[in-house]
């Protein structure tokens, strides 16, 4: 579950932001309501927009979590710095101009100087619940090894790998899985595409050492060819090759 981080001002009305996965994000019935949307109208028309350009849009502009409010706690939409910025984009409304200046520098500006972090123990180090988890994966994702990540959140190497390996055990108290759908399959294309290089530098060093000898050549060359093949994008990386020739 989510706090409010802190409020913003924005024209006449105060935005509650959240800080989550190391970004700033606003519900998307305030976003709504700061573009020009009637209030009866914010979060629908938010997410009508966001439906007609969803293709634009990746994993870390937009998620749905459980928000402490007022009236309890409620599953709500929210966007991020980026999906804010998008989004007034692609609004029709007269403050779209004025809302976008505004979340460049309080949205992304704010948050880049103060990321977000997992909670502490008393000790120092991370609690490892599901939202720590997802936070791994989502730095997994954007490109960071295990020791990187390690290293910027508080948690150990061998525990980082763990959780980019689907190998951790949580207890009980870990809480209910936050990953979506997108962000599971955008950490399963990262695997693959580090087996892809990994597989591609083996090919490239064996067939190196098989060059040297000339009795070798045909299989230098053959290996040459699943090389050509290793090296097409991942869906059809992963297709048998044609015997015959060139794969096309």
């Amino acid at each position: 579950m989510l706090h409010p981080a802190f409020t913003a001002r924005f024209n006449d009305m105060e935005l509650a932001i959240i800080d989550h996965a190391g970004q700033h994000w606003v519900t998307a019935q305030q976003l709504g309501t700061a573009l020009g949307f009637s209030a009866e109208n914010a979060r629908h028309g938010v997410l009508k927009l966001y439906r007609k350009h969803a293709d634009e849009f990746s994993h870390k502009d937009k998620g749905v979590v459980e928000l402490a409010t007022p009236g309890g706690v409620q599953r709500v939409t929210i966007f991020s710095s980026n999906g804010c910025h998008l989004l007034s984009f692609f609004a029709n409304t007269p403050r779209a101009k004025e809302f976008r200046a505004w979340a460049k520098q309080v949205l992304s500006e704010q948050a880049a100087k103060s990321p977000a972090q997992p909670p502490k123990r008393p000790c120092g180090r991370a609690l490892v619940t599901r939202a720590v988890e997802r936070l791994v994966l989502e730095l997994f994702v954007s490109g960071l090894g295990a020791s990187q990540i390690a290293r910027q959140i508080g948690v150990s190497r061998p525990v980082v790998s763990q959780l980019i390996n689907a190998k951790y055990q949580f207890s009980a108290a870990a809480g209910e899985p936050e990953c979506s759908p997108e962000l599971l399959a955008a950490v399963a294309e990262r695997h693959l595409a580090l087996e892809q290089e990994g597989l591609i530098n083996y090919q490239q060093r064996m067939a190196q050492r098989l060059r040297h000898n000339s009795n070798n050549q045909a299989l230098a060359e053959q290996l040459d060819r699943v090389g050509q093949h290793l090296q097409q994008p991942l869906p059809q990386a992963l297709l048998p090759m044609n015997p015959e020739g060139d794969d096309q």
